[in-house]
């Protein structure tokens, strides 16, 4: 990599959003020479994308750095095709779950920092076990097995090892009945970094614990590195015995929570990008489509593929995806999900969009941003809230019936020519996820 640009990428991680730093910028390679930096996209949408939004924030990065480099942003060429893919290795990890397929947001950072720090040095980091807690289908597997990636990459002779929990027990339970519990406990025992998904299905299988008690102890004494998913913290697992709740608790467990809206965005316009799904979809549709979909990414990758098949068996031309497309292919997916909002819930959003402070909406100002956002938030909340038109007057400064009214009917006459539709929809999408 460019010396310039790994400095950049530090200065970039700091400046733009994690969402939009791991979908955008993550993917370019550089190559630098004494005159120019070339970043190389990875396909037409990311190189579109980077060259409108995110090339003046990139310059300022290199600036810091390099001021005599001149930038281009042009697209990658497969120079490489017959370069090494995952499915050689003789783990079964899955090919898309590396680290650079990964989106970044508040919900896994810091798994992912430790994820990767352990990757980088598995028989040396001081986080072992390694687990990683959280409901179904929030990256926990992918987490995992980009460490895989990671630690192959660095070092290609390193023994890796990803077992789903119930093909272990049924290992054991074979091998119980085969006789050959030794061998299968040394296949174990060679890992230099051993995978298991889904602990805490390991409750109440006793022989099963038994074995991997053993296996654990092991790996753990020869300095071998044992990452672990489950779906709760390792202490709360009923029927799992009291010295594996000890030895699991004794590393890093790590909390993965649900993704926040942008990142969930994010997750959708990567997602978009991957060559089995490719569709065209636009930052407002993931943003609209992210709102109503809040549980998880199994979901929002379910709801990309609903949305593809739709737009796949109407033909409908893949430049034209609108809102009502979405709202058609996905139907009871993308209903409102908002009841009875607070009205200071609105204010700080209304505020938040606009750049502007909660008492703004309630002064005397007339400027022209200041009146829209204070009707935008009167709008708002007559739609959303419970309060009487007099009670919503009162929350923005003691302002009348009849201003209340007036601010009613010029937010809808705005919202009919379409001027500030985005901004509505986007406010209510933020709502909708507090």
């Amino acid at each position: 990599m460019s010396k310039t640009w790994a400095q950049c990428l530090d200065t970039l991680k700091d400046t733009v959003p994690l969402s939009e730093y791991s979908v955008w910028i993550q993917p370019l390679k550089a190559l630098e020479n004494q005159h120019t930096l070339s970043l190389l996209a990875p396909n037409v949408q990311v190189k579109n994308y980077v060259s409108k939004n995110l090339k003046s924030q990139i310059k300022s990065a290199v600036a810091q750095h390099n001021k005599n480099l001149k930038i281009f942003i042009s697209l990658a060429a497969d120079t490489n095709p017959d370069k090494p893919s995952y499915k050689k290795h003789s783990t079964p990890l899955f090919e898309d779950y590396t680290f650079d397929n990964l989106v970044l947001g508040n919900a896994n950072q810091m798994a992912y920092g430790a994820t990767k720090q352990i990757a980088e040095n598995i028989h040396g980091s001081p986080y072992n076990p390694f687990i990683i807690y959280g409901g179904s289908g929030l990256g926990k597997t992918h987490l995992m097995q980009a460490a895989g990636h990671l630690a192959k990459l660095k070092n290609p002779n390193t023994k890796v090892l990803y077992v789903p929990l119930m093909d272990f027990v049924r290992n054991i339970t074979s091998s119980l009945r085969h006789n050959t519990i030794e061998s299968i406990k040394a296949f174990y025992q060679s890992a230099d970094l051993l995978l298991v998904d889904d602990i805490h299905l390991i409750a109440g299988k006793e022989k099963s614990q038994e074995e991997f008690f053993h296996i654990f102890n092991f790996l753990f004494n020869g300095k071998k590195q044992i990452i672990f998913t489950c779906d709760q913290p390792p202490k709360s697992i009923k029927s799992l015995e009291e010295r594996l709740k000890t030895r699991f608790s004794q590393g890093l467990n790590l909390h993965l929570t649900p993704p926040e809206l942008e990142m969930r965005a994010a997750i959708l316009l990567k997602k978009a990008q991957n060559e089995k799904i490719n569709i065209n979809l636009n930052e407002d549709l993931a943003l609209y489509i992210a709102g109503h979909i809040t549980s998880n990414v199994r979901d929002l990758e379910g709801a990309l593929l609903k949305l593809k098949a739709f737009v796949d068996f109407s033909k409908i031309d893949q430049q034209f995806i609108s809102k009502e497309t979405v709202d058609t292919a996905l139907g009871d997916l993308i209903k409102p999900i908002i009841t009875n909002i607070d009205v200071n819930d609105v204010q700080k959003e209304v505020a938040k969009h606009y750049a502007l402070t909660v008492s703004d909406l309630s002064s005397k100002s007339r400027k022209q941003h200041t009146v829209l956002a204070r009707q935008m938030a009167i709008y708002i909340c007559h739609e959303l809230s419970a309060l009487s038109l007099n009670k919503i007057g009162k929350q923005f400064g003691n302002r009348d019936h009849s201003t209340v009214i007036h601010a009613i009917k010029k937010i809808k006459e705005k919202l009919e020519s379409s001027d500030i539709k985005n901004d509505y929809e986007l406010i209510k999408l933020k709502l909708a996820n507090l």
